[in-house]
């Protein structure tokens, strides 16, 4: 589930249209994130490895922390991207007292595209070390909703350029009833793992040509702007229409948060 309580995080409000958001395609990737910072050359003549390559995104930090970004940008001649893109290297995102970080889009597409994952502490350690800290020691492991190891088994699916079976999205997703935008960011992020988006109802045949152990899931809203016995009846209705439609083609029904929560640990979770 995306935070705060399954919601898209402020960063990601506005429409599917105006918001310039990462435009993903299966067989090729345009469009380079929106740098607003590109130093291009350390200030600090005490900095000691250049560090042109990277490029630092932030996902959820306390203006503070913004801050300490941004001198350590200024310091390094390290670009910083606003938006998610292709050529981002490092998402520094904010973790409470526990450790965990929010799940936000740039977080998923993160773990999906193997990118690093890091605590604002790492930028902290590379500025008293006036160069390059390891980052293995600064990786997130976990987010608010307790799934754990995502951002590390992600690095590992893309070094090693295979599909873990474990998390395995050749399939293929029917999408219900949902937000545009939102349901936007849900498509963008199953064919990035890899699975194919149904944009109609699916029918018998939908699965010739792809592996055999492909299978079509039904995903259905499981959240609702209402409450109590309302958002209960309602996503009741959303399932039941779901299993409906899935057992006249064979197909398996998950509500939407299996999506996040199996990107969010690089894992198929259990239906």
């Amino acid at each position: 589930m995306l935070c705060p309580l399954h919601k898209l995080p402020k960063e990601l409000s506005g429409t599917r249209e105006k918001t310039k958001r990462y435009a993903l395609k299966r067989e090729s990737q345009h469009g380079k994130a929106e740098v607003i910072a590109h130093h291009g050359a350390s200030t600090n003549p005490l900095w000691k490895v250049p560090s042109h390559k990277w490029v630092l995104c932030c996902s959820g930090l306390t203006n503070a922390e913004k801050e300490v970004v941004s001198e350590f940008t200024k310091m390094t001649g390290v670009s910083l991207s606003k938006t998610y893109g292709p050529n981002v290297t490092h998402i520094i995102a904010s973790t409470d007292e526990n450790g965990a970080c929010r799940r936000t889009l740039k977080f998923l597409m993160a773990i999906l595209e193997g990118r690093w994952i890091l605590k604002i502490d790492w930028i902290k350690a590379c500025m008293q070390a006036m160069e390059p800290v390891a980052e293995e020691g600064y990786q997130i492991s976990v987010d608010v909703h307790g799934i754990k190891d995502g951002p590390h088994l992600g690095r590992l699916r893309v070094m090693n350029k295979v599909i873990n079976s474990s998390f395995n999205f050749n399939q293929s997703f029917s999408m219900g009833e949902f937000q545009p935008s939102y349901k936007g960011y849900l498509q963008d992020m199953v064919v990035a793992a890899g699975g194919y988006v149904l944009h109609r109802k699916p029918i018998s045949g939908d699965m010739r040509g792809l592996p055999s152990e492909s299978t079509t899931y039904i995903i259905y809203n499981a959240e609702s702007e209402e409450s109590g016995f309302a958002k209960k009846l309602l996503c009741s209705r959303r399932q039941d229409e779901a299993e409906a439609l899935a057992s006249s083609n064979g197909a398996k029904v998950a509500a939407h948060s299996w999506v996040l929560d199996s990107i969010a640990a690089c894992n198929l979770q259990t239906l």
